[in-house]
């Protein structure tokens, strides 16, 4: 009989899912994560607070812990009602600037219509080479993505997906997968290469391809809301939310 998804079991695969970059610390408060060789990156470099028993003491702990570490300070949403109220006049009396991200989690549960490019090539990267790395450091997210997925490739759970048209490196998608979940990111289509149906063509094949590996739930995060239509025509269908997504940083 198939488990029923777990909307807390999905949380915590995505509040966990930065140690594959990243060494983890965990605190009685919450976590903490770091990666001395690639600080600018806030994914591999921040703290979630999940108890907000002695909150005054646990923002004074990450401050210096990341510090002592020469990073800026970076606090995530742990992906709970109401936290905010909690945490946030805590937040504003250290100087922590508050961002909110527009991001929209999805699960796949039923067979997309999108209909795939042919003429785009897909096929497994298990490194990465001089031009790849050239393009996503100009195109994608600079050099601290870079760091992040080559720390990833080290998992054999962790798939990047690049479709090439006619030789040339033109969209990348990835599935990492986890006890029970698989997590979908790094959907990118290269600015000349858009408009051709390239996104959509990924995930119809990442789908496919997830399909032969796992039996796991398989969910995604959105970041711009212009792929929503996309997403769903893969198959895939908005998850209601009773969480906001933000990110706090301090300048130090």
């Amino acid at each position: 009989m198939t488990i029923p998804f777990n909307m807390k079991r999905m949380k915590e695969t995505e509040l966990h899912y930065p140690q594959r970059f990243a060494t983890m610390l965990q605190k009685d408060y919450g976590l903490i994560f770091y990666n001395e060789g690639n600080k600018s990156s806030q994914e591999s470099n921040h703290a979630v607070i999940r108890d907000h028993i002695g909150i005054e003491s646990s923002i004074r702990d990450i401050v210096s812990f990341y510090k002592s570490k020469g990073i800026k300070p970076c606090l995530f949403s742990a992906l709970e009602a109401d936290e905010l109220p909690k945490i946030r006049p805590s937040l504003d009396k250290h100087g922590f600037q508050l961002e909110f991200k527009e991001h929209e989690y999805f699960l796949h549960d039923h067979e997309g219509s999108l209909r795939p490019a042919g003429d785009l090539v897909i096929r497994r990267l298990k490194k990465l080479n001089i031009d790849i790395m050239e393009t996503i450091a100009l195109e994608y997210g600079g050099d601290w993505t870079i760091k992040v997925v080559e720390r990833h490739l080290l998992y054999p759970t962790y798939h990047l997906l690049a479709g090439f048209y006619a030789g040339e490196l033109a969209a990348l998608a990835s599935v990492s997968i986890y006890a029970g979940y698989s997590r979908v990111s790094d959907i990118f289509t290269r600015k000349k290469f858009r408009g051709r149906g390239y996104a959509g063509t990924m995930i119809h094949h990442l789908v496919d391809y997830h399909r032969g590996l796992s039996q796991n739930y398989l969910y995604l995060i959105s970041e711009d809301a212009g792929t929503t239509k996309v997403v769903e025509k893969g198959g895939f269908s908005r998850l209601p939310l009773d969480f906001q997504t933000w990110v706090a940083t301090k300048e130090t």
